[in-house]
Parts: structure tokens; sequence; C-alpha cells
């Protein structure tokens, strides 16, 4: 990365690891149900962002409003909503 040119890459060392610098848990080439954790963590990061958030940034409000966003909580866990 440019930015970060002087930080080695972070690698997976497990949950005994004592390393602040290391992955402990997410482990980017573990399969699970024939992809990836790092297919999955993609997708998750774009949903995550893309479907929970209002569309704000640090230089204004959010420009998202979505049917569900009256909803919170377990509301929100057990709603419904039409296709």
């Amino acid at each position: 990365m440019a930015y970060f040119s002087n930080v080695k890459q972070i690698d997976f060392e497990g949950a005994q690891s004592t390393n602040p610098f290391a992955f402990k848990f997410y482990n980017p080439e573990e399969t699970f149900q024939g992809k990836t954790m790092e297919e999955y963590l993609r997708f998750g990061v774009a949903y995550w962002h893309t479907f929970t958030m209002d569309g704000s940034d640090p230089f204004g409000a959010g420009t998202m409003s979505r049917q569900w966003d009256r909803y919170s909580g377990m509301d929100l866990a057990v709603l419904e909503l039409p296709a």
C-alpha cells in the first residue's frame, strides 16, 4: 500500500498470538462452505456499509432513506419486509 509502506502485511497468527499487529481470529485463507474467509469478508463489508448505513460520511449527513430505517433493535431483526 502506498499510504502505509512502512507497515508490513498483517498475517494470521491465531488466538494464542501476543503480536498486537496480527490477526487472531480472521484467517483469510480458511474455507467455509467452499469459499475463503477473504471472499466472505469482502461481501460482508460491502453489505454492512451499503444496506445498514445512511450514506453519511465525514463531510455531511446521510442521503439514503430506506423503509427499514424506522425500526431498530429486535423489531428490525424480526421484521419481514415486502419484496
